[in-house]
């Protein structure tokens, strides 16, 4: 199975190494710190819902960008949207479940990552 991951895993373990050598921790901190609140978390949980990368990819993606001087909350919202929120696969589910269901799931699935990533901010400061 990993083997089957490998391309992906270390393609997009590049374009972070290049995206961290690009962007200074200074930006990571000003875009997606622990200052930047809610606006940071939305920011976050947008490029979660509409990225299409597997989970055991973004683990490493995560600890980089914390390492760089993101937030906790941000990078909690980042990945609970990551794994939750479909917006690239809701055809697919739309085909499979119907259209309300799908939409219903993918915002009940956001509004709980912002819930999900708040509760884990709390207890791991």
């Amino acid at each position: 199975m990993f083997t089957g991951v490998m391309p992906q895993f270390v393609a997009i373990l590049l374009l972070v190494g290049l995206a961290l050598a690009v962007l200074s921790p200074e930006t990571i901190r000003r875009t997606i710190g622990e200052e930047t609140g809610f606006i940071g978390m939305l920011l976050a949980s947008l490029v979660g819902a509409v990225s299409l990368v597997p989970v055991m990819i973004a683990f490493p993606i995560v600890a980089e960008l914390l390492e760089s001087g993101a937030g906790i909350i941000q990078m909690a919202v980042f990945v609970s949207t990551l794994t939750t929120v479909g917006l690239i696969t809701i055809p697919i589910e739309t085909k499979y479940l119907g259209k309300k269901v799908a939409v219903l799931r993918n915002v009940l699935a956001f509004a709980f990552s912002f819930i999900t990533a708040y509760l884990m901010g709390v207890l791991l400061k």
